[in-house]
């Protein structure tokens, strides 16, 4: 093999390796919420494994473990058709998270997602 071609078949393997080396880096950078589809799922994922109808028997409900008083609070009943938020859709789920944490519902205020979640809401961020 000449010189030149040696050369150049190192060079190859060397920026090979470097983008390599740079994507297992770039892939341990990542922040949490990069790894769910949304930041809710990443909280489901911390709060219940990610289940959305899972009854835990601990008084928290579904994915995003509600109690039956901040469910019931924030209409969950009367959006989804569910007592109970593990009955509810991953969707329906959602918007009653988005009303706890951001917007309210009718004359309830919003309790922030920091309230609501603790320390897995900064983890999802």
């Amino acid at each position: 093999m000449p010189v030149l071609a040696h050369l150049r078949s190192s060079a190859r393997i060397l920026v090979t390796a470097a983008l390599f080396s740079a994507a297992l880096l770039a892939m341990t950078c990542v922040p949490a919420s990069a790894k769910w589809a949304t930041r809710w799922d990443c909280i489901a994922h911390y709060e219940s494994g990610g289940r959305w109808a899972i009854n835990t028997h601990n008084g928290y409900y579904g994915g995003l473990q509600f109690s039956l008083s901040t469910w019931r609070y924030y209409g969950g009943p009367n959006y989804s058709g569910n007592g109970y938020p593990n009955y509810a859709t991953r969707a329906e789920q959602i918007v009653i998270a988005r009303r706890t944490a951001y917007d309210g519902w009718g004359s309830h205020k919003a309790q922030g997602g920091a309230n609501a979640w603790g320390g897995n809401w900064y983890k999802c961020s």
